[in-house]
């Protein structure tokens, strides 16, 4: 299953009340969640690589080692990046 809270609005002052209640939401339903996340709909960011860790799991470590044997340079580093190992 996947669960999406998805907030949108037209009135700029309805912004920190929508968002809000889409975090809270989010935050509620985790509890029914095994961490991960799809990437795909990443939100507005912030978590930053930690939405990255969680959405990978246990598979992150080796995916860094990949990247860092096949990208090294990071030249593949848009959206939600893996950063090779330095």
């Amino acid at each position: 299953f996947m669960l999406s809270f998805d907030a949108t609005w037209s009135d700029p002052s309805d912004a920190e009340n929508c968002i809000l209640w889409s975090r809270e939401g989010v935050r509620v339903m985790r509890q029914f969640s095994d961490g991960g996340s799809y990437l795909n709909f990443p939100g507005m960011g912030e978590e930053g690589e930690a939405m990255v860790r969680a959405a990978y799991g246990g598979n992150y470590e080796r995916l860094i080692a990949i990247k860092t044997k096949y990208d090294p340079s990071n030249l593949f580093h848009v959206n939600q990046n893996i950063k090779p190992a330095l």
